[in-house]
């Protein structure tokens, strides 16, 4: 039995939907104890049943993307709740049959073994300031979508219009609206409105932002990750919240892999074909990853550079992608060493992440050779 197991006396997996919750219960040898499947709003037979579990008991529910309420609810319930990384679990599922109890019951047993793989909750200071940044993004996805409609507008009448932000737009609207059929121009009066309303809210949360980022506790990591050009208030809130402690991580390639920038390489008959990104972490993230780094390189001659060979290689989406992905790296080196960007030339951090590399090709060598000379 794992030594971990030694101080629960129950261990819970939960299998979360939008109507319907599924608990299970376990002792430390993994024999079961208790089953619960009830509507999501039971919330007084939800606490009655883990209150009658033995306790200390440790509680574990599969990573959805509206799993903050159930964390929040019952948190205080149990002596430990987890993340568990869906994932992973579907990955070591195997052939079983997937249902509800089955998936809740698995996740109990593992977290009995010792062998669950967990995630990462956020603190409530971390979580407000994830809150922040994918507020951000819900707006500006709002802007551009409106801003697009505006374009397709002039395209179709055939005009070169302005810039489409809300204060030359609408400039250009009592100017020159009479150029434009009267449908469209009701058209485009509701698209300006959408725009300016969704300015004024984003300069509001830009300022709920700025005074986020100046808290003690993260005004350190704000301070390394607002070195590299193009990193500024917005980006780095996102990147500092998304991720939360990068020492979590042991390496880059791990880093790399929860945030689902790395391909999904299939492998069959000695042939090796990559094919897109697994998009597995937070599409928030790697939002954020791929502005900033399109700005980095319009900053950094050397970083542009780069770029344009991968344009001609694999063109302008996946260059754009692989730039992000080079940016996340060179951001868990400044994090990990607590070093600054330095434009141009070969950085320190950049550096001490080869070098990093080559002690650990060395030491898989030095293994590979002692073993075949044994």
């Amino acid at each position: 039995m794992p030594e971990q197991a030694l101080a629960f006396q129950s261990f819970v997996g939960v299998d979360l939907h939008k109507r319907t919750v599924s608990l299970a219960a376990v002792d430390p040898g993994g024999r079961l104890i208790a089953r619960l499947k009830t509507d999501t709003k039971c919330i007084e037979r939800i606490e009655a049943w883990l209150g009658a579990l033995p306790k200390p008991s440790h509680l574990a529910v599969e990573a959805v993307g509206f799993v903050e309420w159930f964390i929040e609810r019952f948190r205080g319930n149990v002596a430990r709740m987890d993340i568990a990384e869906a994932t992973e679990l579907a990955n070591r599922r195997g052939k079983r049959r997937k249902t509800d109890r089955n998936d809740a019951l698995d996740i109990a047993v593992r977290l009995a073994r010792g062998d669950c793989p967990l995630g990462f909750i956020a603190d409530e200071a971390l979580m407000r300031l994830r809150k922040l940044g994918r507020h951000w993004r819900r707006l500006s996805r709002t802007i551009s979508r409106a801003k697009h409609g505006m374009k397709s507008i002039f395209n179709a009448a055939n005009i070169r219009g302005p810039k489409c932000d809300g204060a030359a737009a609408q400039k250009w609207l009592l100017a020159h609206g009479h150029l434009l059929r009267e449908v469209d121009h009701l058209a485009f009066a509701d698209l300006l409105d959408v725009v300016m309303l969704m300015e004024r809210q984003r300069q509001s949360l830009h300022r709920r932002i700025i005074l986020a980022n100046r808290d003690d506790r993260f005004a350190a990591d704000m301070a390394i990750l607002q070195s590299v050009p193009g990193i500024a208030d917005i980006w780095s809130c996102i990147i500092a919240a998304e991720i939360g402690p990068f020492e979590r991580f042991p390496n880059a390639d791990a880093l790399e892999f929860w945030s689902g920038l790395t391909p999904d390489t299939k492998e069959s008959a000695g042939r090796t074909q990559s094919g897109h990104i697994t998009k597995a972490g937070s599409a928030t993230l790697r939002w954020a990853l791929g502005k900033a780094a399109i700005t980095l390189c319009r900053s950094d001659p050397r970083q542009e550079g780069l770029r344009q060979r991968l344009i001609q290689r694999l063109g302008k989406a996946k260059a754009n992608v692989a730039m992000a992905r080079r940016l996340l790296r060179i951001l868990y080196a400044m994090m990990r060493d607590g070093c600054l960007y330095r434009r141009g030339g070969s950085s320190d951090h950049t550096a001490a992440a080869n070098q990093a590399r080559q002690r650990k090709r060395q030491r898989r060598i030095t293994s590979l050779t002692r073993k075949e000379a044994a």
